[in-house]
């Protein structure tokens, strides 16, 4: 019974061997060639790289101490160099634009002179609204006294932004014009013909030294504060569509010297009688600097407001700060690089200016939520202008717009209630720009005569004078770039390299040299030696176990053998 045992159990074995031992031992010569092949790589890798300590590792002469050092060593310092290259990458990806200096030096002729617009403080006159009213009265439309006509046309400075609070009045002037006008009239031509006119308040001017005609070089134009006196406002038109395919910019004015001589010099009449509706409590000027190409708007960042006193001169001294772009920053987002190139934005609208894409955006807004638009924003697709019935919309909603959100602008986290800002996502920057800053210097003005090219053969009572020039030759400017070129990363991730493990460029083409060749070793055929070992051990039998059925002596029953003098005997 056991002997039947034990020859099943050897035929079962020596039929399985003979179907799976020869694939089994295939695949483990196969997975001992390719240890001793990296093994063998991996000693000459260590042995003859420039890395420093590789080589105390597998070095025979070495003591344990050492090669656990150095392995110590290693297994610290590769994880914090990984760790720092790839934050140091992760850093670029998420800033790749920087700003620097370029220089501060930059000719100060090369700039446009920046714009400037001069409001008087009283918004209506009130000789024009004597005339109108004068008008609105003899053309007998009403029961109301001449007084009360005057009074009522008082009401159109509600259509300005002021800190003043409206009244409710039960007669409305715009019914009253309405009447005047048979039903229609333009609340844009009302408002520019009572505004107080550029002739009037406008006595002298000078620019580079020259007397001019304050009617040659001043505009009465739309601006934040209603129709006022511009000078080089480098635009067509307020009413132009930036849509329509044609560049409302025109060249803006330079200067070739510095200082007030070389400047714009305007004399200034108060007309201190005709004050009717004033924005501030104050009487005198509001002058705003900005640049030629943008309409003058506080809310896009790029003006500068000061306010001028009767008997006082008042010198302006800019400054400018001049920011371009290279266009290596192009392939960034504009997320990243924060500003636009005009032939990006040139498909869309054929001038683009930051400020003009903030204003626009404004004009949306109001448009969207009073069905109007304010009669001195640019109306460049011909839109209803609000008139008084819509002042108790625009008082409501007049604090959103004057805050704006511009593009994805992550500083305004921290505002809880985001609802009443205005949301610009699509106005970036120009990535070429120019910005103005000033100093003020002002004086008293004493009554009488001064000798001065300006005021030559004037006699001075409660008029001012005011000087706008360059003050420095040179200006800064900046240049936006991308933090590292390919070749600047790749440097900069060598070095910090270089500083862990002593890594450079030619470390990396030793390891690359030695994958190759432990590649080209591993694919290779087998040498004829390595060859005939391996046949050897595929058709060597395998060692089989001896179990105890199979030594168990074999004999033969009934038989016995005797030796008798050499002879042996049966029975």
């Amino acid at each position: 019974m056991r002997t039947y045992e034990a020859n099943e159990s050897l035929e079962y074995r020596k039929k399985h061997n003979a179907l799976w031992g020869s694939s089994d031992r295939r695949k483990r010569l196969d997975r001992s060639h390719f240890t001793r092949t990296l093994a063998k790589h991996v000693k000459l890798y260590c042995k003859y790289t420039k890395l420093a300590g590789f080589k105390y590792i597998v070095d025979s002469s070495a003591t344990w101490f050492d090669r656990v050092l150095w392995s110590l060593l290693y297994a610290i310092t590769v994880p914090a160099m990984i760790y720092t290259i790839y934050h140091g990458y992760l850093d670029f990806i998420q800033h790749p634009c920087m700003t620097s200096v370029e220089t501060e030096y930059f000719p100060t002729q090369n700039l446009n002179f920046p714009g400037v617009s001069i409001c008087s403080v009283n918004r209506i006159s009130r000789h024009a609204a004597m005339e109108l009213a004068n008008e609105v009265f003899r053309a007998n439309v009403s029961r109301f006294s001449l007084e009360e006509i005057l009074g009522m046309i008082s009401q159109l400075g509600d259509l300005y932004d002021s800190e003043f609070l409206t009244q409710n009045r039960s007669h409305r002037i715009d019914q009253l014009l309405a009447r005047y006008y048979h039903g229609y009239y333009d609340i844009t031509d009302v408002m520019q013909r009572l505004t107080p006119l550029c002739e009037d308040i406008l006595l002298r001017c000078r620019f580079q030294a020259d007397e001019r005609n304050c009617s040659e070089i001043f505009m009465f134009r739309k601006t934040q504060d209603g129709f006022c006196c511009t000078f080089n406002y480098a635009t067509k038109g307020d009413d132009i569509p930036l849509k329509s395919g044609v560049d409302h910019k025109v060249e803006p004015l330079k200067v070739d010297n510095l200082g007030e001589e070389n400047g714009l010099s305007v004399l200034l009449e108060p007309f201190l009688n005709d004050y009717f509706h004033s924005l501030l409590p104050i009487t005198g000027w509001k002058v705003t600097l900005f640049n030629p190409h943008d309409y003058p708007d506080a809310t896009s960042g790029g003006v500068m407001d000061v306010l001028v006193s009767p008997r006082t001169e008042l010198s302006v001294a800019t400054e400018a700060i001049v920011s371009y772009s290279t266009k290596n920053i192009i392939p960034y987002s504009l997320g990243q690089r924060h500003c636009v190139f005009a032939e990006e934005m040139a498909p869309f609208r054929s001038s683009y200016t930051y400020s003009d894409c903030i204003v626009d955006c404004k004009i949306e807004d109001v448009w969207r939520i009073c069905n109007c638009i304010h009669f001195y924003l640019p109306n460049r697709e011909s839109r209803r202008v609000c008139n008084l019935a819509d002042v108790p919309c625009l008082n409501r909603h007049k604090s959103k717009w004057f805050s704006v959100i511009p593009h994805e602008d992550h500083d305004t986290d921290f505002i809880a209630n985001k609802t009443w800002m205005l949301h610009c996502l699509n106005c970036y920057p120009e990535c070429s720009d120019v910005r103005y800053s000033a100093k003020m210097f002002e004086a008293r003005l004493a009554p009488g005569h001064h000798n001065t090219e300006l005021l030559d053969g004037f006699q001075l009572e409660n008029q001012s004078v005011l000087h706008v020039y360059f003050s420095r030759f040179g200006a800064v400017k900046l240049r936006q770039d991308v933090v590292f070129r390919w070749y600047e990363l790749l440097s900069d991730a060598s070095g910090i390299g270089g500083i862990f493990i002593g890594f450079s460029l030619i470390g990396v083409m030793e390891l690359v040299y030695f994958v190759w060749i432990f590649v080209c070793d591993l694919l290779a055929a087998p040498s004829s030696s390595r060859a005939n070992e391996i046949q050897a051990e595929l058709k060597r039998p395998k060692i089989q176990s001896i179990y105890w059925g199979e030594l168990y002596p074999r004999t033969r029953p009934n038989v016995m053998t005797h030796r008798r003098g050499g002879c042996r005997d049966k029975y």
